[in-house]
């Protein structure tokens, strides 16, 4: 007797969260009916003219993100017109570097002259005839050397090594340091 009265109750309980159910439902439905088919924030949305445009902005933002420079510098980075002293100091290494410098000439032990040039990161010893860097020595004096490159001949004077005055607006001066 007492199941029958668990299953009773158990029974009356569904029949009620049924009824609940049912009146939320209806109640919700008629709330959802009032909301009117246009807005009435409609006269503030956006037009298509300007909608267009945010699309427009978005795709060439995508497009600059997926964008590849071939350009081994930065495309945004002004050094040709704002050169801070590390970009100076790196040019002048370059140009140091790059620079065929007739560093000193001498005499060895027996008399015969030699060149001693700076190229590269290095010191090379050359004589008469003898080739550096792709360039023939033809001519060795106190302070000149000629040299033929390419069928074309050159003199290079000696000259001290450049040094960079950081102070200057001037990427760099030769000064007299002793660096012959």
């Amino acid at each position: 007797m007492q199941t029958r009265f668990v299953k009773d109750l158990a029974i009356a309980l569904i029949v009620i969260l049924l009824g609940y159910l049912i009146i939320r439902l209806v109640i919700i439905d008629r709330k959802v009916s009032d909301i009117p088919e246009t807005s009435v924030y409609s006269r503030e949305s956006v037009s298509d003219t300007l909608m267009t445009r945010i699309r427009s902005i978005e795709s060439s933002i995508q497009d600059r993100k997926n964008f590849v420079f071939n350009s081994s510098t930065d495309p945004l980075r002004q050094g040709n017109i704002i050169k801070d002293k590390a970009d100076r100091a790196r040019e002048l290494e370059e140009t140091i570097r790059n620079t065929f410098r007739l560093a000193t000439t001498a005499l060895d032990e027996l008399g015969n002259k030699i060149a001693y040039i700076e190229y590269q990161d290095a010191l090379h010893e050359a004589r008469v005839g003898e080739i550096v860097a792709g360039r023939r020595i033809i001519e060795i004096n106190e302070r000149s050397i000629r040299y033929t490159m390419g069928g074309n001949t050159y003199t290079a004077n000696l000259m001290p090594r450049p040094v960079l005055d950081l102070d200057s607006p001037n990427t760099y001066k030769i000064r007299d340091n002793g660096n012959w």
